[in-house]
């Protein structure tokens, strides 16, 4: 069937595009990288990078839409459970999208802070920090959310796996591991160090995420093919 098949690379090419914008984020991903708890430092990073910093946003919103339409084409496949972890997972990727949406205004208030000196600079750093704390509430709220919603699309298709037919063994693995990394966030959360401690093994939670969602897709790339006559 075309619609799962448009469905399945929506979710694939959705996901890749979403990673490597996160990955390029000025301040929060690999470039002039600073501590997430320095709302000044992260302000200013995503200001002297404003070119990347305004482009970042734009491909999420885009890459985020495709996501959303791979979530909703594996939802008419998926058994209520799993169904249950996709509601979760697509109210995480809009809050998320949201959060990009106040990323592109915070950049704009940090280069006005560039550009400006004394008493205004400082009330523009003042404004993008009170926008920030927005974001950090609905970081907070997107990830456990989403973790949640991971862990159970993961054990309902351990227990259905029909139509896309993945290992069992493979969904299990991916449902402890979400509500481990769900654990490991909140503690760090409220820990500076426990969360510089913790970097690499967010990092590979990342990564593995993003495996996960391509491997959804691809499977229902393939589901869909095996429905077409």
């Amino acid at each position: 069937m075309r619609e799962t098949k448009l469905g399945g690379w929506s979710l694939l090419g959705g996901t890749v595009a979403v990673a490597v914008s996160y990955a390029l984020s000025p301040g929060r991903g690999a470039v002039d990288t600073v501590p997430s708890t320095s709302l000044t430092d992260l302000t200013l990073a995503m200001a002297r990078n404003q070119e990347l910093s305004y482009t970042v946003p734009v491909v999420i919103l885009v890459g985020g839409l495709f996501m959303f339409h791979g979530f909703l084409t594996l939802r008419r496949h998926a058994q209520p459970v799993a169904q249950l972890g996709l509601l979760g997972m697509v109210i995480g990727l809009v809050l998320q999208m949201v959060m990009r949406g106040l990323d592109y205004m915070i950049t704009g208030m940090g280069v006005a802070a560039l550009e400006t000196s004394g008493e205004r600079s400082e009330e523009w750093l003042q404004s993008a920090h009170e926008m920030q704390r927005l974001v950090f509430g609905l970081q907070f709220t997107s990830i456990v959310v989403g973790f949640t919603g991971a862990a159970i699309l993961a054990l309902g298709l351990a227990l259905r796996p029909e139509p896309l037919h993945m290992p069992p063994v493979l969904n299990g693995v991916v449902a402890v591991l979400a509500v481990g990394s769900l654990g490991l966030f909140i503690a760090a959360w409220h820990s500076n160090a426990l969360e510089l401690a913790l970097a690499p093994a967010f990092a590979a939670m990342s990564v593995g995420g993003i495996g996960y969602m391509g491997l959804l897709g691809w499977k229902l790339i393939k589901a869909g093919q095996d429905m077409e006559p």
